[in-house]
């Protein structure tokens, strides 16, 4: 056991948006839950005075209940009676939500004894105009979001799922929009802070919609101390191109950490009636966007955005990143009152079945129009009966299909594990419309049992997957990873095995009382044969191992001064400074404070290294070192980091970008017991762009 002192200066109370994997693909999102938080919002198609409705469609494959807190509090409880179908209900009418920039406590909160899927309608009762989307659980939500938004009357919500909920809002508004808050106006850069309690919607949205207010918030970052669900949208989207017609949009806005790199879009409506917005979390990510006619490029930065209007109905346009984005698609049906947002899947995402909500209202019924998405090789594993049509380009072979829905069609599923699908849904009405991307319910598992053995042990997974065995029930290419393609297993033979830390490769971590839950999955993606770039998954075995939390010590955190030194610059660079944090979990959310602090001894300690300006500069760590006597005498430094490189078999460098480096140190493996240890760290700063070979980060070790 080691008591570990540990040195830190730096306040982690700001907006860190960038990943510790970067570049990687992202965690699948979990759809089915049984706990849900969601919020009714302003939509308007006219300026006339209304009362405001709202419907929960249940999708269920067992039977069971489920209680509802409506906005006022009020209690309802429900019985899903059948099987495999949709349960729905109205909420009571409400009067007309007002618009503006405020906190009200009026969120919906559904509970379940059984695993569902959960989609909610919101329209205007009298007068019409209506918008749909698909609701994630509460285990799903996430404290770091990136809002896509819409160019015009742009609103944000935000819902607390638990009190005391502190939210940051880092606003991004274009055209020298100002959103007006507790009496203070927020423009482009401004950030605010404001604490929720549980069911409280906080909405950021102008004060009028007629005439069209062009405010867009599309980049915008919203970061909370407990996990919220972030809604995006409008009160009153004008056709593209922008008329008088409008519409209310919304779409609940998916964490960051399950974006992805590879899309398929099928554009809705007439040449001018779709448009698709693409939005970087990172540096540097590079977006392919094509369609049969060739690939076109763009270069995106954090927080940075592009609209590709007006995409050409009859092909599929594809989307390739070289780090995760958020894609979403945009219509507009001319002098229709037809518009709507949505957040379009990763074919990594796809699924294998999907439960079809029927939605309909006492004053409107929709007729349903569904288009399923999947490879050319599926069309008969699904179960449609509908002609299909097949597209072709450079790196792609896909097929579509659109129908109008039976109504009593309430399931589609694929029989193979090689051919999952996405699923469109978009309801038409009189002068209004909703539309979303359906919600799958969780994939099958395609891997024989006879083919795979896990075994857990307190540090790490070991996983041993017979490819010959695999092959018997899915076509085996053995471009196999555990979650991306940063783990790699490594072959003997016919045994694909996959050894790794619970800190690497996205596992996710929950601990519930003495049990400690890791999750991650495998995963066959398909390549491009030309680009080797990944273009699909063909399937997904989710891994799940639980094992009892072991014993703790105490390890004792003193804040005192750094002494991070800012090394050699480039250029005209001044010096700047860098400071060092540490934190208790791989996602850098638990920040070690505290004197004394429990702290699980199985547990790795994960260490950032930050500018603590933000600048135009990168930084770049070379050396990082444990010396027990404050940095007075290196004899006794342990080298945690040298030349850029891991120095020892006990640390493991996570991520490094311009801003920051981030790893981690299994504090067990020190060799002997310190009473007082600190860290240091030697950084470089240079101009981003200076690519000289001494402003090159990664590993700078020469070989031999």
């Amino acid at each position: 056991m080691v008591a570990v002192f540990f040195r830190t200066t730096m306040d982690a109370k700001g907006l860190l948006l960038l990943a510790f994997l970067i570049g990687m693909v992202g965690a699948k999102p979990r759809h089915t839950g049984r706990r849900f938080v969601a919020s009714l919002f302003p939509v308007f198609k006219t300026a006339t005075r209304d009362t405001d409705a709202g419907i929960l469609s249940i999708a269920h494959k067992q039977t069971g209940n489920c209680t509802v807190i409506n906005s006022d509090g009020k209690v309802y409880n429900l019985q899903l009676q059948d099987n495999v179908t949709t349960t729905q209900f109205n909420l009571p009418i409400i009067s007309e939500l007002k618009l503006g920039s405020y906190t009200e406590r009026r969120a919906i909160e559904v509970e379940c004894t059984t695993d569902v899927l959960l989609y909610m309608l919101i329209r205007r009762h009298t007068n019409g105009g209506a918008e749909a989307f698909p609701v994630l659980p509460v285990e799903s939500l996430s404290g770091r979001y990136m809002v896509p938004s819409v160019v015009d009357n742009a609103l944000l919500g935000v819902v607390a799922a638990s009190d005391n909920t502190t939210v940051t809002v880092q606003v991004k508004s274009s055209r020298k929009c100002a959103y007006t808050f507790q009496g203070k106006a927020y423009r482009r850069g401004n950030q605010f802070t404001v604490v929720l309690q549980k069911r409280v919607v906080l909405q950021l949205a102008r004060p009028e919609f007629n005439p069209p207010i062009y405010c867009d918030l599309g980049g915008s970052v919203v970061q909370s101390s407990k996990p919220v669900a972030v809604f995006s949208g409008s009160s009153a989207l004008p056709y593209l191109p922008r008329t008088d017609n409008a519409d209310g949009v919304m779409s609940q806005v998916p964490p960051i950490e399950t974006w992805d790199t590879f899309f398929y879009i099928y554009p809705e409506g007439d040449g001018e009636d779709s448009a698709v917005r693409i939005l970087a979390a990172y540096n540097d990510t590079i977006v392919h966007f094509g369609s049969a006619f060739g690939p076109k490029m763009r270069l995106l930065n954090e927080r940075q955005f592009y609209e590709a209007a007006y995409l050409t109905v009859g092909n599929i346009h594809y989307i390739n990143s070289s780090k995760p984005i958020l894609v979403q698609q945009i219509f507009g049906e001319f002098q229709k009152f037809s518009v709507y947002t949505s957040i379009v899947p990763a074919v990594a995402t796809y699924g294998f079945e999907y439960l079809i909500p029927d939605i309909q209202t006492t004053r409107m019924q929709y007729e349903r129009h569904v288009r399923v998405i999947t490879s050319s090789n599926c069309t008969s594993s699904i179960n449609v009966d509908a002609r299909w049509t097949l597209y072709s380009g450079r790196s792609y072979h896909i097929a579509s299909v659109n129908f109008i829905a039976p109504d009593n069609m309430t399931v589609i599923r694929s029989n193979s594990p090689a051919c999952p699908f996405a699923v469109h849904v978009a309801g038409f009405g009189h002068n209004e419309m909703f539309a979303f991307y359906a919600s799958g319910t969780e994939s099958r598992d395609p891997v024989p049992s006879n083919s795979l053995k896990l075994t857990c042990t307190p540090e790490r997974w070991l996983v041993t997957l017979d490819t010959k065995a695999l092959a018997s029930a899915v076509d085996v290419n053995k471009n196999i990873y555990m979650s991306n393609t940063y783990c790699p297993g490594v072959l003997d033979g016919d045994l694909l095995v996959f050894n790794f830390s619970y800190s690497d490769c996205n596992t996710k971590t929950k601990t519930n009382n003495a049990l400690m839950t890791f999750s991650n999955y495998l995963t066959e993606y398909e390549r491009d044969p030309e680009t080797d770039l990944v273009t699909g998954s063909k399937w997904r075995y989710n891994l799940e191992c639980d094992l009892n939390m072991h014993e703790t010590d105490v390890i004792n955190s003193v804040p005192v001064n750094s002494t991070v030194s800012t090394g050699q610059t480039s250029g005209n660079v001044e010096e700047h400074e860098a400071a060092v944090t540490f934190y208790t979990d791989s996602t850098y959310e638990n920040e070690i404070m505290g004197n004394p602090l429990k702290m699980d001894l199985v547990s790795d300690v994960y260490v950032q290294v930050a500018m603590k300006d933000v600048t135009d500069l990168k930084l770049l760590v070379d050396n990082c070192y444990l010396n027990d006597n404050n940095g007075a005498d290196n004899s006794t430094a342990v080298a945690l980091i040298q030349n850029r490189c891991e120095a020892n078999h006990f640390t493991h460098v996570k991520g490094r970008v311009d801003k920051l480096t981030r790893f981690y140190v299994d504090a067990s493996q020190l060799n002997k017991r310190h009473d007082n240890i600190y860290v240091t760290c030697d950084v470089t700063f240079c101009s981003l762009t200076d690519f000289s070979q001494k402003c090159q980060n990664g590993c700078q070790m020469k070989s031999g």
